[in-house]
């Protein structure tokens, strides 16, 4: 069994696949969680605990099912089907928050945040249903020496077209009246989505022969001995959950800027413009950089990049700083998400990798879940400044942690 598709497909692959990616992300750059969402609770909700619930719920829904679904998926000889299936639920939430902000613009507050934070429930934990055979898929379709590359092209593509998404936002923002101007964004995400849906579903996987079903009480009582005998993968883990969970700042830096500089709403467009623009470039460069210098450095890195963003927020004298701060955010979260995937590929073998995926999303569940609502109710009692000092200190034990303590994978 070899890493790599077969010829005929790997090119047709390879191309449909970053287009997939590259689409939606455009369509979530429309309703980014770092910048619109963020205003979204900022509007109807002035709290700041509240801006934590974003990065909880995402976080949740993407790392929670991992452990349910990994002996599923690996029973599987292959993983489309079920993934079609996982995404298209993913996206229907957009549908539905869009035609309700759009035609039920005048329903209570309260009414509308609460059927924004369910749909948005709904959307997080399908994405992390999906977010199992989607990766394990993708290191099945795309060649192991491709995987920096492949993440990085379609990643980049994203961004480059999210830099239309924003122009988009900035435009809605600035002439639509709220709620409706998320409403419209919205509902542009779902078509975005749409569109990518179609060329995830043309793609051809080829089937493998399953591993011996087992049951999920005994996939469970093998992820302690996983971890045992595997003490570098171990070691990445906890340092990732640091770096994780200190890099968790990023999704209050919007309500920061808002709360200090009460900015107008078409400026959290720009701030999108800045993150994705930003993320598109190092997206390409980190990802081809990976392949030939080290997935784990290009974490480390990105993790002095995303701390260094927290800094200039803490010291921003004008909004002008907090664009800079953007653009370090979208580079950091570059390299972060890219070496998310393939630092575990790395550690893991083909015939585990789903299980490798599901300790890595179900490990990682409760510091990434419960950290950004922690953060939010630390941010209310002491304010953003004093909450990105201690976030800052966590991130960057994370880094000393992975520098020194964590061996490199095995070369790709």
């Amino acid at each position: 069994m070899t890493e790599s598709t077969t010829p005929p497909h790997a090119t047709r692959n390879f191309i449909l696949n970053v287009l997939d990616g590259g689409i939606f992300f455009f369509g979530l750059s429309m309703v980014s969680r770092y910048t619109v969402l963020p205003l979204f609770i900022e509007r109807l909700s002035g709290e700041r605990w509240m801006q934590g619930l974003i990065p909880t719920m995402t976080y949740a829904g993407w790392f929670l099912p991992g452990l349910f679904i990994a002996p599923f998926v690996l029973a599987r000889p292959r993983r489309l089907p079920f993934l079609l299936i996982a995404t298209a639920i993913e996206r229907l939430p957009l549908l539905l928050l869009g035609l309700l902000l759009v035609l039920r613009p005048d329903a209570p507050t309260a009414t509308l945040l609460v059927a924004f934070l369910l749909l948005y429930i709904v959307h997080a934990f399908a994405a992390g249903v999906a977010g199992i055979p989607w990766q394990d898929f993708i290191s099945r379709i795309i060649d192991q020496k491709r995987w920096g590359i492949f993440f990085g092209a379609q990643s980049g593509l994203g961004g480059l077209l999210g830099i239309g998404g924003a122009a988009i936002a900035t435009v809605v923002l600035a002439t639509q009246p709220f709620p409706q101007s998320v409403g419209y964004l919205a509902l542009g995400c779902f078509v975005a989505m749409v569109i990518s849906f179609g060329f995830l579903a043309n793609t051809i996987e080829t089937p493998r022969e399953p591993p011996p079903r087992q049951s999920f009480g005994t996939f469970l009582r093998g992820v302690l001995p996983l971890l045992r005998r595997d003490e570098r993968f171990r070691r990445y883990l906890l340092s990732r959950a640091a770096i994780a969970l200190g890099l968790i700042g990023h999704s209050f830096v919007t309500a920061a800027a808002l709360e200090r500089f009460a900015l107008p709403d078409r400026d959290v467009g720009i701030f999108t413009g800045a993150l994705l623009a930003a993320q598109a470039l190092a997206n390409v460069g980190l990802g081809a950089l990976a392949d030939r210098w080290g997935h784990k450095q290009v974490l480390e890195v990105s993790t002095v990049i995303g701390a260094l963003a927290m800094v200039i927020t803490i010291f921003a004298p004008a909004p002008v700083w907090i664009l800079l701060a953007f653009v370090l955010v979208g580079a950091a979260q570059a390299g972060v998400m890219l070496t998310g995937f393939t630092l575990v590929f790395s550690y893991s073998q083909p015939e585990d990798r789903a299980a490798y995926i599901g300790v890595a999303n179900t490990a990682l569940a409760p510091v990434v879940s419960l950290g950004p609502l922690l953060a939010g109710v630390f941010a209310q009692a002491a304010g953003y400044n004093a909450l990105f000092v201690v976030l800052i200190a966590i991130a960057l034990a994370g880094l000393a942690m992975l520098h020194w303590r964590v061996p490199d994978p095995p070369r790709m």
